[in-house]
């Protein structure tokens, strides 16, 4: 028992020994790994003809480097030469964003840590035959890592989008000299602060009246918006002008005086667009008055101009967007204003049934009509209907309901 234990020492010390000096000393000897496999209790036979031994230098560590899981889409952009960033300001939390989606960005631990190390030979590529003695090659451990980040994909958060444009409006030259430069917002400020990826960004900037005036990205302001479609109309009416009679260059000549062009050219192009739009809807809606809301939209865009984009809101004053409950399904729905009464009691009383409780948006295009210069539409809307809000939201629905 006791020279059995003393041998079983032996070996520990004799072990302990060479990996004592491999830590200490560089190991290109293949008399110190054949015995180290011996110790092992590993044939040297059932090994390729190649070690490598692996060294840490913690003088060197690749320390700017991490580790990130990416899905399919994430992978067939980058193969296809699309960048990825991380975007939002430093208090914000990580978000990845590609051309088209919007990820979270979380740490996770690895169970087993991982190496990696540049060069390494895997597999096969050990295995060489021309060669009978074992070779040693030596190779760093740029980094350690325990950690990597995983990513999920998710809807971004562009509620104030609106709050950064309204601050520095467009609301004539007279007044381009108050405006503080720092406020102002280009397209690359824009994806660097928004957590958004670039086609979520542009869909969103595309619900506004966006001019861009020396490479900024400015909100036309609701009193130039209406000021110049007024003169734009009025243009139009004066020449009895059909939609599709329109002269850009004819109307810019007569009104650049009073137009800023930049502003023309963007409010010109989404009145044609929405007045296009909303015809085509009207075609559709007499052809089937309830439609399926996805089949809606996309024979609708089908039906429009290659440039030109059918929105939800070029269909107030012809149509309702409603859920239907017993199909569990969102529809489109004939509503003209043409054909709701002509008396304001009578008009709001059948919107109320059709549907309780209607935004501000929704409902100006049946009310617009009887509005009068000290009577707009909220005005219409405090003496006639009750005002409720939800989620910050104020619905009017009818008087009477409780």
């Amino acid at each position: 028992m006791h020279a059995e234990k003393r041998t079983l020492n032996v070996h520990e010390e004799k072990r302990n020994e060479l990996l004592s000096s491999m830590r200490i000393m560089n190991i290109h000897v293949k008399e110190n790994v054949c015995e180290i496999l011996e110790l092992a209790g590993i044939k040297e036979s059932d090994l390729n003809i190649m070690t490598q031994s692996l060294y840490s230098m913690q003088d060197h560590q690749a320390n700017d480097m991490i580790l990130l899981e990416v899905d399919e889409e994430i992978l067939k952009g980058l193969n296809q030469g699309d960048a990825i960033s991380f975007r939002g300001n430093k208090h914000d939390n990580a978000m990845l964003c590609t051309q088209i989606c919007t990820y979270e960005v979380r740490e996770a631990e690895i169970s087993n840590s991982w190496l990696l190390v540049p060069n390494l030979k895997l597999g096969k590529t050990t295995d060489i035959e021309e060669v009978t003695e074992r070779t040693i090659e030596r190779h760093n451990i740029k980094k350690i890592f325990n950690l990597y980040y995983e990513v999920k994909e998710t809807k971004p958060d562009l509620i104030y989008l609106s709050s950064l444009l309204k601050s520095s409006s467009f609301n004539g030259l007279e007044y381009e000299s108050t405006i503080d430069r720092n406020v102002l917002y280009s397209w690359e400020r824009l994806q660097n602060e928004l957590q958004a990826s670039d086609q979520e960004l542009k869909q969103a900037l595309s619900d506004f009246l966006i001019v861009e005036i020396d490479g900024y990205l400015r909100l036309i302001s609701f009193d130039i918006e209406a000021r110049s479609l007024d003169l734009i109309l009025d243009y139009f009416e004066r020449q009895s002008w059909e939609l599709d009679e329109v002269d850009k260059e004819n109307i810019y000549e007569f009104l650049k005086e009073l137009i800023y062009e930049p502003v023309f050219d963007v409010i010109l192009k989404r009145f044609i667009e929405e007045k296009c739009c909303a015809v085509i809807a009207k075609v559709l809606l007499a052809t089937s008055p309830v439609t399926e809301y996805k089949e809606f939209m996309k024979t609708w865009n089908i039906g429009t101009p290659e440039k030109m984009q059918p929105r939800e809101r070029y269909l107030h004053g012809s149509a309702l967007i409603m859920y239907n409950t017993s199909k569990l399904q969102k529809e489109v729905i004939s509503c003209p204003e043409a054909d709701l009464p002509n008396n304001i009691h009578d008009r709001l009383n059948e919107l109320f049934e059709i549907k309780a409780k209607w935004t501000v948006e929704e409902i100006t295009p049946y009310i617009i009509r009887f509005t009068k210069s000290i009577m707009n539409v909220n005005a219409l809307l405090t003496k006639y209907a009750r005002c409720s809000t939800k989620n910050g939201i104020k619905y009017y629905g009818s008087k009477h309901d409780k």
